[in-house]
């Protein structure tokens, strides 16, 4: 176990920047940079024995993938990122016209755009909404058709924070012999997750933001049973039960999730994912949402004397590691954020407000300081 002030030992960027953007991507930390460095000296050197490395870094990053979200290591195939899983399901599934997918209207591009692209197949997508931000589970059951196949839902939603209630979902999919999928890369790495307590049977993540690990590392995870629903639409040799077996065509397919993997790696990105994902799971995840939820608190407390307010209201279940805010002035907010960034604050401008999401390194003393020139922009 590391605790909060050793982990932000790691991070070149605290104490240079305000860093508050996780939700986009995420600083990687000096023992990461380390990692992957020490793995190019390998592959400058030649060393003969760099494949072999690089697959025991595969391994080791798929076990930490599977620890983060309570999955056993043969549920998760690696991914380049969030839409490269989500098109496994929707590509895999064998569709029939007129079959129905429920999605929430404010999606991430990522969990839609691959089931958009099966319109000419006939299926069709629907989008509900929430006035409130509120996504529950009440919203989809009362957009049901007997033609609904699918739901799929941002376990964190990246335009408000409103966080899914992943478990009554599910037993709503369930109960009515729906796929759920969720697209979980707002929430791992920051929020605790058990795919298996909440009744998931499809997720897709991506390592940059709150794993704070290299560009294009993430992974799915995928049910034993709803694997043997999905037909391979791509198929490379790495989804082989002996990838090295060069001249075998004839052998079978990995009976685990690792047969939606192709062929040659991000092998420096995943090197740099094993080891990001150790750190935070040294940490905790109940620790790092703990001490996030209570930067979050500390932050809409300031904003209450300041000329800004919170965009939602929602319950503690319902929160995440991400706050919206805007100035009672909506106007004013690209302003602000431009004026916030040539102070070396990073947040992001998003659905008409800010965007605040830190992470563990992130201190009390940072909250202070952003709210101090809120204060000096308002």
């Amino acid at each position: 176990m590391i605790t909060q002030e050793q982990f932000r030992s790691n991070f070149d960027v605290a104490g240079k920047r305000l860093f508050f953007n996780h939700a986009a991507y995420s600083p990687i930390s000096r023992p990461v940079v380390n990692a992957i460095n020490e793995f190019f000296e390998h592959r400058q050197m030649g060393n003969p024995l760099a494949w072999n490395i690089a697959v025991d870094h595969m391994e080791g990053l798929r076990s930490n993938y599977g620890k983060l979200v309570g999955a056993p290591a043969e549920r998760i195939a690696h991914m380049a990122n969030t839409v490269s899983g989500v098109n496994v399901l929707a590509n895999g599934l064998d569709w029939k016209a007129g079959d129905h997918i429920l999605l929430y209207v404010d999606e991430f591009p990522s969990n839609v755009m691959p089931f958009l692209n099966l319109k000419d197949r006939g299926v069709e997508v629907e989008f509900i909404s929430a006035g409130d931000g509120r996504v529950t589970p009440e919203l989809f059951e009362a957009a049901l058709k007997p033609q609904t196949r699918l739901i799929s839902i941002s376990s964190v939603q990246y335009l408000t924070g409103f966080r899914a209630d992943l478990k009554n979902l599910s037993e709503l999919c369930h109960s009515r012999n729906i796929i759920f999928s969720v697209d979980a890369i707002q929430s791992v790495g920051v929020v605790p997750t058990d795919v298996i307590a909440s009744g998931v049977d499809f997720m897709a993540v991506g390592g940059h933001k709150w794993m704070m690990s290299p560009l294009g590392t993430g992974f799915l995870y995928v049910t034993e049973e709803l694997q043997s629903r999905l037909k391979l639409v791509h198929r490379g040799y790495m989804g082989h039960v002996n990838p090295i077996d060069f001249g075998n065509f004839d052998q079978e397919l990995s009976p685990n999730a690792q047969r939606f993997e192709l062929g040659a790696f991000n092998a420096s990105g995943m090197v740099g994912a094993e080891k990001a994902t150790e750190l935070l799971l040294e940490c905790g995840i109940d620790s790092i949402f703990r001490h996030v939820r209570k930067l979050i608190g500390q932050f809409e407390w300031g904003l209450d004397e300041l000329p800004f307010k919170t965009m939602y209201q929602f319950e503690e279940n319902e929160q995440s590691s991400i706050c919206m805010f805007s100035h009672n002035d909506a106007s004013r907010n690209e302003a602000i954020f431009q004026s916030l960034s040539a102070s070396g604050v990073n947040i992001s401008l998003r659905g008409g407000g800010l965007r605040l999401a830190p992470h563990y390194y992130n201190t009390s003393d940072e909250v202070d300081q952003i709210l101090a020139l809120l204060k000096g922009s308002s």
